[in-house]
């Protein structure tokens, strides 16, 4: 059986590079075939039906518009797939595959020493996050760079609550959860990258720092030593250790960014 990765832009060509870590050689497909030329070693396609080989697990990382469409056709054959954020434009095309067990949704920072680390013992009194990026995404700040800190919210705090975005160079999101406000900012072409929470508490303030991979609290610093997020992720997902709840986290974002009407 064979590891299909469908996209071989920016993201996917990220992707190929942790499979070819992990010794494994996919098969490719990308619309573009001149996105063949030096992959000789690997079977390659323009479309996932052509695909002769059998294929158990699919990465796709193409355009969020064709996530659903192609996502369908794997998932009905029963190929087990990680599907790039944002996995739909709408929560309603989402619903189409929403409630395939086969299905993952790509969530990178839940592998990042500060998430891994996060003490749950902490009550936060107020959070606030900075996701300021030197480049540019597909969407927008809010949909390219929120979509990762609104699924940690989820992951450490549960229900997400919205109350107000506010745009600009900077667009800042505010909100709630188990009734703690945060303050998020998020940023395209910014002078520096920054991407940083910090989580004030009675003990002191309780530093993220996902640029870094580190977390520090007091006298306590975590941080990665070997290895890097996008591996483990792609590792997990090949010898089948499952994200429980990444569907339901992705459909919530969705949600709350479609209340948001942007």
């Amino acid at each position: 059986m064979h590891i299909l990765l469908v996209g071989l832009g920016n993201m996917g060509l990220k992707y190929l590079r942790k499979l070819e870590e992990l010794g494994l050689k996919p098969v490719l497909c990308d619309r573009d075939p001149g996105k063949a030329n030096g992959k000789k070693d690997y079977p390659f396609y323009c479309h996932v039906g052509d695909v002769k080989e059998e294929v158990s697990h699919a990465i796709i990382a193409i355009n969020p518009e064709e996530h659903v469409k192609v996502a369908k056709e794997l998932l009905r054959k029963g190929v087990k797939v990680l599907l790039e954020k944002p996995p739909a434009r709408t929560s309603e095309e989402f619903s189409e595959i929403y409630e395939n067990p086969n299905l993952e949704i790509s969530e990178i920072e839940l592998y990042s020493e500060a998430v891994k680390n996060f003490p749950h013992n902490v009550e936060p009194k107020k959070i606030l996050i900075e996701r300021l990026n030197k480049g540019r995404g597909y969407i927008n700040p809010l949909w390219d760079l929120a979509w990762h800190d609104l699924y940690i919210l989820q992951y450490l705090f549960g229900k997400v609550e919205v109350e107000e975005l506010k745009k600009g160079k900077v667009w800042e999101l505010s909100g709630r959860v188990r009734n703690v406000s945060f303050r998020l900012r998020v940023a395209w072409e910014y002078p520096e990258q920054i991407r940083r929470w910090v989580v004030k508490t009675d003990k002191g303030d309780l530093i993220m720092d996902f640029s870094k991979e580190e977390l520090t609290f007091g006298s306590v610093r975590r941080s990665r030593l070997y290895g890097d997020k996008l591996r483990e992720m792609v590792q997990d997902f090949v010898e089948g250790v499952r994200r429980e709840g990444s569907r339901e986290r992705a459909m919530e974002n969705l949600k709350i960014l479609e209340s948001l009407k942007v």
